[in-house]
């Protein structure tokens, strides 16, 4: 029901999609973020609830969106819709593609792998590290293609405005100020970031913490800082939308992820606005975060060992801005907005030249039989 980088990738895939000729709609549950967001850019949206893994209802309101829509391709990213979506693509024969963002084990049994081959023509990961932790559990290899996702290098750039997020939080350019910006859920390590920022603050009491984001463990953290002693130096800001200015005003970006993950969209948009990143080594990570070379990386759900890298790259600016370099370089020779959208297009598009392919035989068949 939050926003997270998986419901951002949607939403630049249907918005960036239209410049190469594809057109979508959405289909979201009632009140989630997404379908809020998705209003205010002015894209199609269709609401229903999913109430399971396979609920009828929701297998018969998406037939009635992909008739109405005339749909040719059906996109699933999560398990309640790629069931439900992927059984009303297969009653009308329409390709899908399944996209699969997180890097927690898919199930091994007969069904758990259902959603993956019967129900789906296609899975598209956002890490090589996703690939091949479903190809471990019987998944085909040649199903599976890597896309991570790309970075708008118009909105995220060294030259973005600065001042204007540490003017909100009511602190001086001088402080160090070291953020994390994500879902605020237990796998993402919000509250390891806390620990680490109070111990840094015992040695290092001039820093600044701020923690960007919103979802269901806001509460706990609000109640944990407020008994911190520390609670004057950290700031929870909640959801934002301007990204590129709370980067720009940013010294590091921390991501204490606890589990494996796919590669994060605030690493690369990191990397593309020079901004020095910690992470967690942990997933597909380390596929763009190479320790020492483009950030630093640290073992997961260690407050200790995340706070002295903390103090490490403070004291070392030069360091961080070597780093911060080789990323930027990185980002703009692999990972762009424009390479993502391209990937993405030449895959939609095969599918759709197949399908299409497919039913011009069937026409020609039934034409000879008749």
């Amino acid at each position: 029901m939050n926003m997270g980088g998986q419901e951002l990738r949607i939403l630049m895939e249907m918005e960036g999609l239209v410049q190469y000729g594809f057109t979508s709609v959405l289909a979201a549950r009632p009140g989630s973020r997404i379908v809020q967001e998705a209003r205010t850019r002015g894209l199609q949206v269709y609401t229903l609830s999913m109430r399971g893994s396979l609920d009828p209802v929701a297998v018969a309101r998406i037939l009635q969106i992909i008739w109405k829509e005339k749909v040719d391709l059906v996109c699933t990213h999560g398990s309640r819709d790629g069931w439900s979506a992927g059984m009303a693509a297969r009653i009308l024969r329409k390709k899908t593609v399944r996209s699969r963002n997180v890097a927690n084990p898919i199930r091994s049994h007969f069904l758990g792998r259902l959603v993956y081959t019967a129900l789906c023509d296609l899975i598209v990961t956002t890490s090589e590290f996703i690939g091949k932790g479903m190809i471990e559990r019987g998944i085909p290899p040649e199903r599976i293609v890597c896309v991570p996702t790309g970075v708008d290098h118009r909105r995220f750039h060294p030259d973005v405005e600065k001042g204007l997020f540490r003017k909100d939080l009511g602190i001086s350019g001088e402080k160090p100020l070291v953020g994390m910006i994500s879902v605020l859920r237990g796998d993402k390590g919000p509250d390891v970031f806390l620990q680490a920022a109070e111990l840094v603050l015992k040695v290092h009491p001039d820093a600044f913490f701020t923690l960007v984001g919103d979802g269901w463990m806001r509460g706990k953290l609000e109640t944990a800082l407020r008994r911190s002693p520390y609670r004057d130096n950290i700031r929870l800001t909640g959801f934002r939308k301007d990204i590129p200015f709370v980067m720009a005003d940013l010294d590091v970006l921390v991501l204490s992820a606890k589990i494996p993950e796919g590669v994060p969209q605030t690493v690369l948009q990191a990397y593309a606005m020079k901004l020095p990143v910690i992470a967690s080594d942990v997933g597909g990570i380390n596929e763009v975060a190479i320790h020492g070379k483009t950030a630093l990386l640290v073992p997961p759900n260690d407050p200790q060992a995340l706070a002295d890298c903390i103090l490490t790259s403070l004291n070392d600016p030069r360091g961080m801005m070597d780093r911060a370099e080789r990323s930027h370089r990185m980002v703009l020779e692999a990972y762009t907005l424009d390479m993502f959208l391209e990937k993405m297009t030449a895959i939609y598009g095969d599918l759709a030249v197949e399908r299409a392919r497919r039913r011009a035989s069937a026409k020609t068949r039934t034409g000879a039989g008749q």
